[in-house]
């Protein structure tokens, strides 16, 4: 699967030696899973792995369970009152795109 630019161009960046391992893992996990095979949750998978591999195959696993829950842990915060979550990335958009401007 041929991943968009800014995915290929962050997963080379963030996992920089074991960039070919992280390709791999993300398209076995596509192969077996179709809601992962989602720019926007790819993305939230990426994001959220800081360049670790652990921490890839562990939120790649996650997706595959839910991929909602990826998306609320990359894209949401908790607001101060604990309660309800504020948007601070769409990762629908390319990462360098993905920051909301939450001015209201």
């Amino acid at each position: 699967m041929p991943f968009k630019q800014d995915i290929a161009n962050r997963i080379h960046s963030d996992f920089g030696e074991v960039a070919c391992n992280a390709f791999e893992i993300l398209e076995n996990a596509i192969e077996k899973t179709d809601s992962l095979n989602s720019d926007r949750v790819i993305r939230c998978i990426i994001f959220l792995a800081k360049g670790n591999i652990d921490e890839l195959k562990k939120y790649v696993n996650a997706a595959a369970t839910d991929p909602r829950d990826i998306m609320l842990w990359a894209e949401y915060e908790k607001s101060e009152d604990d309660i309800n979550y504020n948007r601070l990335r769409d990762f629908s958009n390319t990462f360098e795109g993905s920051l909301m401007d939450n001015k209201e």
